[in-house]
C-alpha cells in the first residue's frame, strides 16, 4: 500500500481536552519530534515510514536504543521487538495537512516550512535527550539496516 494512502485515509480533527494528556500523545509535541527526526537522521531530510517508527520506538527509552544498536552494529542479542506507534502515523497526517511534510516515492520529506521549523528545534534548548539519542543512532539507521531490523534478516 502506498504510504500516502495509509496515513491519509481517515479524516481527523483536533479538540481541546479538559483532562491531562501525556506529552508523547500531544500532537504538537509529536509533530515537533517528527520534524526533528527527519532533519537529524533522515537522508536529505527524508526517511521511510519504517525508519521514522524505529526512531520513535528507540526514543521511548534507552533500553530500546541500546538493543537496536547492539543488534545492528554487533549482531548481538535477539532482534528487538519494534512497536509501530499509531500516534506517529497521526503526526505524519497532521504534518502533511499543515504542509510541513510531503510524501514522494514512499518517503516522508520535510517541506521548506518543515525544514525551517526543524532547524529552529535543532538549535533550541529542547528535545536535548532525544537529540543525543538521535546522534548515537544516526549511523545505524540506513534503510538497509532498518529493513534488517524489521524483517529479522
Amino acid at each position: 500500500m502506498d504510504l500516502k494512502q495509509l496515513v491519509t485515509k481517515k479524516p481527523f480533527y483536533i479538540s481541546e481536552r479538559k483532562e491531562f494528556i501525556s506529552c508523547d500523545l500531544r500532537p504538537n509535541w509529536r509533530i515537533s519530534l517528527l520534524l526533528l527526526i527527519l532533519r537529524l537522521v533522515g537522508r536529505g531530510s527524508k526517511a521511510s515510514r519504517n525508519k521514522i517508527h524505529i526512531v520513535n520506538w528507540a526514543l521511548k527509552n534507552e533500553e530500546h536504543a541500546q538493543s537496536y544498536l547492539a543488534y545492528i552494529e554487533n549482531g548481538q542479542g535477539k532482534r528487538p521487538f519494534i512497536n509501530l506507534d499509531p500516534t506517529m502515523d497521526k503526526a505524519i497526517d497532521y504534518a502533511l495537512y499543515s504542509k510541513l511534510l510531503s510524501i514522494e516515492n514512499n518517503r516522508v520529506s520535510l517541506t521548506e516550512d518543515g525544514i525551517k521549523i526543524a532547524n529552529k528545534l535543532k538549535k533550541a534548548d529542547v528535545f536535548n535527550s532525544e537529540k543525543r539519542v538521535l546522534e548515537k543512532l544516526k549511523q545505524a539507521l540506513t534503510e538497509d539496516k532498518v529493513k534488517k531490523a524489521l524483517e529479522g534478516k
